[in-house]
């Protein structure tokens, strides 16, 4: 008779050394982005635990995942208070492309 065997997944944490720490404070990309969306991002990607900030960000560099971010000119002219102006959206009525 054939056993199955067993494979368990651990969860070995990601280690970050205090001079890497250092470095990756001091990159101002990353400033403004919140913790929790750094590390879902970073889970995301590489499918790997991330414990915190500094591992995702490592992650992040490591792997060149890109970072969506709006840019500065369309920041400036949204205000809370203002509506946005809604969109028109049309059907497209489409199916397979045939080749």
């Amino acid at each position: 008779m054939i056993r199955p065997t067993i494979r368990q997944q651990k969860k070995v944490p990601l280690r970050i050394n205090d001079a890497a720490v250092k470095h990756f404070s001091a990159l101002s990309q990353f400033h403004g982005i919140p913790d929790d969306a750094l590390i879902r991002l970073a889970k995301r990607r590489t499918r790997l635990y991330v414990p915190d900030r500094w591992v995702a960000i490592a992650l992040i560099l490591g792997n060149r995942i890109p970072i969506p971010v709006a840019a500065p000119e369309h920041r400036k002219d949204m205000h809370a208070s203002e509506v946005t102006p809604s969109l028109k959206l049309t059907l497209i009525e489409g199916g397979r492309i045939g080749r």
